[in-house]
């Protein structure tokens, strides 16, 4: 699958989410109670028949995005009804103005609003009251959920819930219970998510009512979507897409329509996507949801560098467009940025600069639109396009002029995501500005939005978080390159060092984050020297025109070089290791493996002699993950040679206690027999005998081995190691990334279930957990990121592993080396030196010397 360029991803995409938030309302991802269900078809059915009441009409503005127009009718309105003693109409219109100086960026004035309306309803609720209640403490929970406070969120939608079932509003109970599944993500607990959102799906499932079955499917889609589950999601627009045409609703048809492209868009299957939105286009009668679904089509013909099919659908949305001049709302300023950005990419790819000049046009017009409407975060993405406009045409001052004026507007209604992109883009023009310093604070500033973004690039936003490597990741990289830039010759600092580390570990959290598709990981900075003070941390960082390295040493020093070798042509050069490593009957890996060596650790060699380091702690990077670092070479001897060697996603993950102070009792599972078209693994059997002989060790081997025996005696026991000898695999994809039990195959969701289930007077973590007889997949270069992945969210504060399948006997071999030697009295429980002996072993043995069968095992996480 070919990826979409990092500019086009994050604007389709962000587009995407934009329009059908508002396409579908409220119901789709329980956004907003007050404008669905009945209330909407009555607006529409007034609307027909010409006799819209006043608040009819701000509901409408606002529908339409027109916020600033729907805020000044509701405040009329108010005041109409503070006239008239209405209370309980007073109560609902302050709940709609509280909506509305949500969207303005206003939450606090929201919250007085609602506090306000609520204290207006009645205790015990009468006639409509409960609706009004039920409407208030939705926004309610929704701005706590914005905050970060999702306990109140769920709280607040609880209540709502019971609310709309006292009315009978199915539609209500629906919306806030599928928002009751995100504050379930946002505090963790994703399996009591998934249970709810399956719960709601068997509702769907018996309703009756097709209608509400259609538009529940979707909102239910939309809400898996959200949390990553693309494949489920697909399904269920699919079904929703069957009954809108067994019915003739073709606008329902057009909406989900529009979603599936959506899906199929973050799936990566661009040419489904573009097929789901000329059905879109042809099927609904809405002219702005025709104009989205081409203006997304036109994005994806850009992305797959369609180039004279772009240029052919252009005029035709610029005449759609012409159509709305007299209108102005959110949505319509959204659409013309999305045509400018679209035509920014379009000049730039065929040298058409008219089109630049055309684009420039519209974007000032649709500032001038945006300041109309008094509409600050619609303002700000116009104003950031047109200082992208500028920085693409090289014109830098007046890209930085509207980047701070998009910048200052994203910052004052406290929006990160506009925050984080803005910080980005004027670190890019201030760096071609040659302002370092400046650059490195704008980008500071980028990372730090993207921190407090943490949950939503992982759970709430699906959208950024498929465009990761594109959106995300750059930003890291990028701070950390001008960080160990010299600046007028003078050295790299030792607190841009320091900055350059924590950035750099920062990013591999949110990696992992990414992978999982959860916030899951929290992490605490913790020195080298407090976890083992003969240790140094060797950070290998590739940069798209250097590597870059740097070692932090236990007396807290930080040192840094550089090679200035480009990623193009780095990468090469680590996959011939990996692969030269894994055919025994060649010697063709001492090159490779020497020249990473002179790379990585010849320059620091003096340093580690004279700080006595005996071990190597990697936080590799990219594709260094794919590698095991213990078979550099110097010429002479293999790095495992003179050094213990381990690896850990970052010392932020980090538990040290020593594996010595811990009795060492194993649980072992293992399957022998060739299973589900898996070959058996003869000296699997020999493994877990000697496993016995060296440890107090229970084990379940073959048909005893199942994930639900697997759980029952670590629920029942406190083993100290995990020791799991199967077929499994590591990917890039969390769904292809699995061990193999007798009965099924394990997903790393469960393991974590699995591992963490022990009882509440058992919540010690698992030291040490082995894995030996997985493998990362093949054609997979990030598959690593599995294994990285796999070791942290078990739990174990050790994980050891394989890279690639090894030869069974030489894996027996290694794993009783290994037993024996994390007793000896030499060792003192210390994992990475019994690993490194173990190796040592097979390295002096005529039959196992080459690194084939000792080099894969590597460990990952608290090598004491």
């Amino acid at each position: 699958m070919r990826r979409i360029s990092s500019f086009k991803t994050n604007f389709i995409l962000f587009n995407s989410i934009f329009g059908f938030l508002l396409i579908i309302a409220y119901l789709f991802l329980g956004l907003e109670v007050a404008l669905a269900g009945n209330e909407t078809k009555a607006i529409a059915t007034n609307s027909s028949q010409n006799k819209l009441s006043i608040s009819d009409r701000g509901r409408l503005a606002y529908q339409e995005g027109r916020y600033t127009e729907a805020k000044k009718i509701w405040q009329n309105a108010y005041k109409i009804e503070q006239l008239a003693q209405n209370i309980q109409s007073q109560a609902q219109i302050l709940n709609y103005l509280a909506l509305v100086e949500h969207q303005l960026g206003n939450n606090t004035t929201a919250e007085e609003y609602l506090t306000h309306s609520l204290e207006l309803i009645p205790d015990p609720l009468q006639d409509l009251d409960w609706q009004i209640k039920a409407q208030a403490l939705n926004t309610q929970g929704k701005l706590a959920l914005e905050k970060g406070k999702a306990k109140s969120a769920l709280t607040s939608w609880q209540e709502a819930d019971l609310a709309y079932q006292q009315g009978g509003d199915k539609i209500g109970k629906l919306g806030v219970q599928i928002n009751q599944t995100q504050a379930w993500q946002s505090l963790g607990l994703y399996r009591r998510a998934q249970k709810a959102l399956e719960n709601i799906a068997i509702a769907l499932d018996r309703e009756s009512d097709l209608t509400l079955k259609i538009t529940g499917l979707r909102s239910l889609g939309i809400a898996l979507q959200i949390a990553g589950d693309l494949e489920a999601a697909e399904e269920l627009f699919e079904e929703s897409l069957g009954l809108s045409k067994e019915l003739n609703l073709d606008e329902e048809s057009s909406t989900t329509l529009f979603s599936l492209g959506n899906n199929a868009l973050a799936l990566g299957n661009e040419t489904q996507a573009i097929d789901y939105y000329q059905q879109a286009t042809a099927t609904t009668a809405r002219p702005l949801l025709k104009t989205e679904a081409r203006l997304n089509q036109l994005g994806l013909l850009i992305a797959t560098e369609q180039w004279q099919a772009a240029q052919g659908l252009l005029p035709k949305i610029q005449t759609y467009l012409a159509n709305f001049e007299d209108i102005s709302s959110r949505r319509l300023v959204y659409a013309r940025v999305n045509l400018a950005k679209h035509s920014i990419e379009l000049s730039a790819n065929t040298g058409n600069r008219n089109l630049l000049t055309h684009t420039q046009d519209l974007l000032l017009a649709t500032i001038e639109r945006a300041d109309r409407l008094e509409d600050p975060q619609s303002k700000s993405y116009a104003l950031g396009i047109l200082g992208h406009l500028y920085e693409s045409d090289r014109q830098i001052n007046l890209g930085c002029r509207y980047t701070r004026k998009a910048l200052q507007l994203a910052q004052t209604i406290n929006n990160s995501e506009l925050t984080y992109q803005w910080q980005w883009q004027l670190g890019r023009l201030l760096q071609n500005k040659g302002n370092h310093q400046g650059a490195v604070a704008s980008y500071t500033g980028a990372v730090n939005a993207l921190e407090s973004l943490r949950s939503d690039l992982v759970v709430t936003n699906a959208n950024l978080q498929f465009s990761f490597r594109e959106q995300v990741e750059p930003v890291y990289r990028e701070l950390v390159s001008l960080l160990l830039s010299p600046v007028d010759r003078q050295p790299v600092s030792q607190a841009n060092l320091l900055q350059a580390r924590n950035t750099i570990e920062s990013l591999q959290l949110a990696e992992l984050n990414n992978f999982f598709r959860e916030a899951c990981l929290d992490a605490t900075p913790t020195a080298i020297d407090q976890i083992d003070r003969q240790a140094a941390v060797i950070y290998p960082i590739i940069l798209r025109d250097r590597l870059e390295v740097i070692v932090s040493f236990p007396d807290k020093s930080l040192k840094h070089y550089t090679q200035p070798i480009a990623q193009s042509a780095l990468e090469p050069i680590i996959e011939e290791l990996r692969q030269t490593l894994q055919i025994r009957s060649r010697r063709k890996f001492y090159q490779p493996a020497q020249k990473l060596y002179s790379w990585l650790i010849a320059p620091v060699l003096q340093e580690l002699e004279q700080q006595q380091v005996e071990t190597l702690v990697f936080v590799p990077d990219g594709s260094f993950r794919n590698i095991p670092l213990a078979t550099l070479h110097d010429g002479e001897k293999y790095l495992i040679q003179q050094y213990n060697v381990a690896l850990t996603p970052g010392l932020q993950l980090l538990a040290p206690l020593p594996l010595e102070k811990v009795q060492l009792k194993t649980l072992a599972a293992g399957i022998t027999q060739q299973r589900r078209g898996f070959s058996s693994l003869e000296y699997v059997n020999q493994e877990l005998l000697n496993i016995q002989n060296q440890t107090d060790t229970f084990v379940l081997r073959d048909e005893k081995f199942t994930q639900q025996s697997l759980q029952t005696n670590i629920e029942s026991s406190d083993y100290s190691i995990v020791h799991i000898a199967t077929h499994g695999q590591f990917s890039s994809n969390l769904d292809d990334t699995f061990l193999l039990a007798w009965d099924s195959d394990i997903k790393i969701s469960d393991l974590d279930q699995i591992l963490s289930s022990r009882n509440s007077d058992r919540q010690r973590a698992i030291e040490l957990l082995i894995l030996s007889a997985c493998e990362t997949a093949r054609g997979d270069k990030r598959a690593a990121l599995g294994l990285a992945g796999i070791a942290v969210k078990a739990g174990a504060k050790t994980t050891l592993a394989t890279l690639w399948a090894v030869y069974d006997q030489s894996t027996a071999s290694t794993m009783n080396n290994f037993y024996q030697n994390i007793s000896h009295p030499q060792v003192k429980g210390n994992k990475a030196k019994a690993l490194r002996q173990a190796q040592l072993s097979l390295i002096e043995s005529p039959q196992f010397k080459h690194p084939y069968y000792w080099s894969p095992f590597i460990m990952i996480g608290n090598w004491l």
